[in-house]
């Protein structure tokens, strides 16, 4: 039985970033990996997996039936692969209504939890989303906000509920059934190599320092962003401008009021403060890096 690695983040936290840069490092080619071809990381939300491995139509579903099959289609999913399993999550870490977990330990390697300054993911989720600014800082405060919920179409999608910003880091940083490496965007940004190099310790992966730099340089924003550009990204939302934005930390001191400011601080303050993007009065990090 082979094992899988949860690549867990709220959305617009770095979580394809990682993805594309996985698929790189374990291809090892001599030119940047397609980005519309992620055959190295998978998404646990993907509907026609949840059909395929289960035999079951997931339409025919309510969200609680499925939530109470996704434990079992991961253990069938591990069960079935020859090899490490590394799989793209946004759901928060939670429980079916049975109390069993949705992601099961005994089908897991580690998660990646993938934490970015919130600020900066407003902006970020409003394009994502084609919202208004202020329409995305109330999703992210939302205890009840979920993907693909909405019952007016059939998603490609299965439901994954989410909840709040702060609700979705707690859920994952303090569960104890799983074991988590936590991974900040800013320390992505600022030092790539050496987060890049303890990602791949703490995922099992052995570090070569060629390859890695090799990697890196294959999963930049500027060589992804001009991938997108040339053939466009199949993830991209279709009403999304580009998937690819900006890719950078702290833009939030240019692109948010003052009132939006205090309202994203307002709400996950807690949070904030624990990771390191308020300080002890509440007030927001210019610089997050910790590496």
């Amino acid at each position: 039985m082979s094992k899988i690695v949860w690549l867990a983040s709220y959305p617009k936290s770095g979580n394809t970033w990682v993805r594309i840069f996985l698929n790189n490092y374990l291809q090892n080619g001599d030119t940047p990996a397609d980005i519309n071809n992620l055959e190295d990381s998978m998404h646990a939300g993907t509907r026609e997996l949840f059909d395929r491995l289960t035999g079951v139509e997931s339409s025919d579903l309510t969200a609680v039936e499925i939530d109470r099959a996704r434990p079992w289609m991961y253990r069938r999913w591990a069960e079935d692969s020859p090899e490490t399993l590394f799989v793209k999550v946004h759901d928060a870490y939670r429980c079916t209504d049975a109390g069993q977990p949705i992601f099961p330990k005994e089908a897991t390697q580690t998660a990646v939890y993938l934490i970015r300054n919130p600020l900066d993911i407003a902006a970020s989720m409003a394009n994502h989303l084609t919202v208004p600014l202020n329409q995305a800082i109330a999703h992210m405060a939302d205890e009840q906000y979920g993907l693909a919920s909405s019952g007016h179409k059939l998603h490609r999608q299965l439901p994954q509920w989410m909840g709040s910003w702060h609700a979705h880091v707690q859920s994952w940083t303090s569960q104890t059934e799983l074991p988590v490496h936590l991974v900040r965007y800013e320390d992505l940004r600022h030092a790539p190599l050496a987060t890049f190099a303890t990602l791949l310790r703490a995922v099992g992966l052995p570090v070569e320092p060629e390859r890695l730099a090799k990697a890196v340089a294959f999963s930049s924003f500027d060589q992804v962003k001009q991938q997108e550009t040339a053939v466009g990204f199949k993830e991209r939302l279709p009403d999304t401008p580009t998937f690819f934005r900006h890719g950078q930390a702290g833009r939030w001191q240019t692109e948010l009021t003052p009132a939006q400011i205090d309202t994203i601080c307002y709400h996950h303050r807690a949070a904030m403060q624990a990771f390191g993007y308020l300080d002890e009065n509440g007030r927001p990090v210019i610089n997050q890096v910790t590496v």
